[in-house]
């Protein structure tokens, strides 16, 4: 009685042949060798970010360590809505890190830094929640910048009060967010210290404003900061499309910007149409406490449409061209 191979088909006279038969349909298929590369490039990919979160692991706890045992005490206390504590904190915060910065410490620096940050920023909001604008006035006050004389608590200070923007903007109107907010984010736009500089990206949420003019402060510093004006507008356009886009026609006609600076700027519009969940403030879930989605107007799309295709931007896209398409 022949005995057939399942796979390939082929009989055999025993049981035996059939079972130490080379069957062809037993080999491996041909593997795809971009597929495999993928897959190569996504494994160093991963090692690369267990690599680092290791490293920031490891920082962070060096900057508990060397921290003082009197940031950590008012850290504490201010985490559990003590304001007075809360200036302490900064004070002992910014001591540290300054005197880390001076003497070219770098690790410790970052490693204080960045320790810090989320529960200090975390503190700070959850007491001008309570307390409201007038705690973050002070604030401002205490630790304001001036020229190059930047603290380096700005970032924690600015994280609580793009907060406080962002809500006082959705719930009250932008006529309710406090001028000084808006001049103290937007005296950042020249920092050249990253982590300010992209907390105060927050300063789109303040377009339309009528005693300050988010608009022109954008158009006037988008020749020198470019990319800080890439990072403020989606922001603007979270915040109030029709303007936002109002401003982006004016950007993206603006001839003292070079062309392929307009189309950087225009490639914005990729972010936001697939509804990109903003990056700062840090450390918060915009999305989450607000249960806010972003979508466009088509009216507003197709107005953008319209200055992509006068501006000739469209030339470097497919035929059937989105914004998904304009993503760099």
């Amino acid at each position: 009685m022949p005995h057939e191979c399942d796979a390939c088909g082929e009989s055999f006279t025993t049981l035996s042949r059939l079972r130490l038969h080379d069957c062809p349909a037993e080999e491996p298929a041909e593997s795809n060798p971009l597929s495999s590369f993928d897959s190569f490039l996504d494994s160093i990919s991963d090692a690369l970010d267990a690599d680092m979160e290791r490293r920031n692991q490891e920082r962070e706890k060096r900057g508990l360590e060397a921290a003082s045992g009197t940031l950590k005490t008012n850290l504490e206390a201010a985490a559990k809505g003590d304001a007075d504590a809360a200036f302490q904190m900064l004070a002992h915060y910014e001591r540290e890190l300054q005197e880390y910065h001076q003497t070219e410490n770098d690790d410790t620096y970052r490693g204080i830094f960045w320790a810090f940050y989320e529960p200090a920023a975390e503190a700070l909001d959850e007491i001008a929640t309570r307390e409201g604008w007038p705690f973050l006035t002070d604030l401002i006050d205490a630790y304001s910048r001036e020229s190059d004389d930047e603290p380096f608590v700005s970032p924690v200070i600015e994280n609580a009060v793009g907060r406080h923007v962002v809500r006082t903007r959705r719930r009250d109107g932008v006529g309710a967010v406090p001028a000084e907010a808006l001049a103290y984010l937007g005296s950042f736009w020249d920092s050249n210290k990253d982590t300010s500089w992209e907390e105060s990206f927050t300063y789109g949420w303040g377009i339309g404003y009528p005693e300050h003019s988010v608009e022109e402060q954008l158009q006037d510093a988008v020749t020198e900061e470019l990319f800080w004006v890439r990072g403020v507008l989606p922001h603007a356009f979270y915040a109030d499309q029709h303007a936002a886009a109002d401003l982006m026609d004016a950007l993206l006609s603006d001839e003292r910007i070079d062309y392929e600076d307009r189309y950087l700027l225009a490639s914005i519009l990729s972010e936001v149409d697939r509804d990109s969940a903003p990056k700062v403030p840090r450390y918060w879930d915009m999305r989450d406490e607000l249960n806010d989605r972003f979508e466009f107007d088509e009216t507003v799309r197709s107005q953008l449409r319209n200055t992509i295709e006068s501006e000739g931007f469209h030339r470097q896209l497919g035929e059937e061209w989105t914004f998904a398409d304009m993503d760099l």
